[in-house]
């Protein structure tokens, strides 16, 4: 049950910046390899993961904190960020049956994914709120607080049971705003000119 609340509670942070998650992971694979003995361990530590890794985080970092390009950024990681989720729990489970496999990939990009919109919805409302004047602040504290829970559930994988449950709890409290961030999302997908002309 341990490597499982792990992973779950790697994949819940990743949705807060799945860069910085996997950049962390691989500071601690590299520290403590025997933690993750999953068959995506190895693929998540090579070298081209851990490049395109930062490359991703430094490019997060910036789009991040800029109003109008960071809900862009945010509608390419509702695809992004459940895959890395989707690895990171498959990492830290021990090799277990295709079955079980689809299973905990599954897991582990629903938690991340749930964080994803919990973010993303709290993101828009900000915005509204401050015409994207706390951007730069909201993005600096939403990195901070991945690394943080990342580590905290590394060495308090019980932790998870907290996040996980706290999340599913904002999800629905904020059934409508959720529902209506992801309208606008995806609206901003299909007319982006519409989004460049409103800024």
């Amino acid at each position: 049950m341990t490597p499982l609340l792990t992973g779950l509670g790697l994949s819940a942070a990743a949705g807060l910046n799945a860069w910085a998650i996997l950049l962390l992971f691989n500071g601690l694979f590299l520290l403590l390899p025997q933690e993750f003995p999953g068959p995506t361990a190895a693929i998540l530590s090579s070298h081209f993961a851990v490049t395109a890794a930062l490359v991703l985080f430094l490019t997060e970092f910036v789009a991040d904190k800029i109003p109008v390009v960071d809900h862009l950024w945010n509608l390419l990681q509702t695809l992004l960020r459940p895959v890395v989720g989707a690895l990171l729990t498959l990492a830290a489970v021990p090799e277990t049956t295709p079955a079980e496999r689809v299973g905990l990939a599954l897991a582990g990009a629903a938690a991340t994914l749930a964080a994803h919109l919990v973010k993303s919805t709290t993101r828009l409302t900000s915005t509204a709120a401050t015409r994207g004047m706390a951007q730069l602040a909201l993005s600096l504290a939403e990195d901070a607080l991945a690394l943080a829970l990342g580590a905290l559930v590394f060495f308090v994988p019980s932790f998870t049971w907290i996040l996980i449950f706290a999340l599913v709890f904002l999800l629905v409290l904020d059934r409508r705003r959720v529902g209506h961030a992801l309208g606008v999302l995806f609206f901003r997908l299909k007319h982006p000119r519409r989004l460049l002309r409103q800024s």
